[in-house]
């Protein structure tokens, strides 16, 4: 056998592999890719992403308000941090356990992170059609603050005390 014949076979083996992983990806990039692709599992009852823990969310959360708060809203981790203590601060919910609480933490933030919710923002005043449902009162306070007759009234945020 020529030596230098199976060096230019191997080295052209070895330039075909980079070029093919280079093109599809290393096998734990495919793993990944496809990971993420997959459909998710979702519980009919609920219509939670059925995931390590989901269990625990399902139990402490479904308990007080439907799963459609939090399965059509999607943050961080400080986000949904933030909104348990909201909740704890200004709803009444218990305060949970540390491991329990990371569990909620980390469920939430894994299967409804930012920009994957599938409810829309507010849309802004301006291009909200009129309320079917508005009072006689509400209708001359609104046509009054058009008319420039009322100013509206300022109101402190919680945040910073500026009005």
């Amino acid at each position: 056998m020529n030596p230098i014949g199976t060096f230019n076979r191997i080295g052209a083996t070895l330039v075909g592999v980079v070029i093919l992983l280079s093109i599809n990806g290393s096998p734990a990039d495919t793993r990944e890719a496809a990971s993420k692709s997959a459909p998710k599992k979702i519980d009919p009852a609920s219509g939670m992403i059925v995931d390590e823990n989901w269990q625990t969310v399902r139990a402490m959360c479904s308990s007080c308000h439907s799963p459609k708060l939090f399965t059509n809203y999607g943050g961080t981790r400080e986000t949904w941090a933030g909104l348990i203590d909201w909740m704890q601060e200004k709803q009444g919910l218990w305060e949970f356990p540390p491991a329990i609480e990371n569990q909620i933490l980390t469920y939430l933030s894994a299967n409804y992170p930012p920009g994957e919710a599938s409810r829309r923002r507010n849309l802004p005043a301006h291009q909200r059609p009129p309320n079917p449902y508005t009072s006689d009162a509400r209708a001359e306070y609104e046509k009054k603050l058009r008319a420039g007759q009322i100013r509206s009234p300022v109101i402190e945020t919680r945040e910073n005390g500026e009005k």
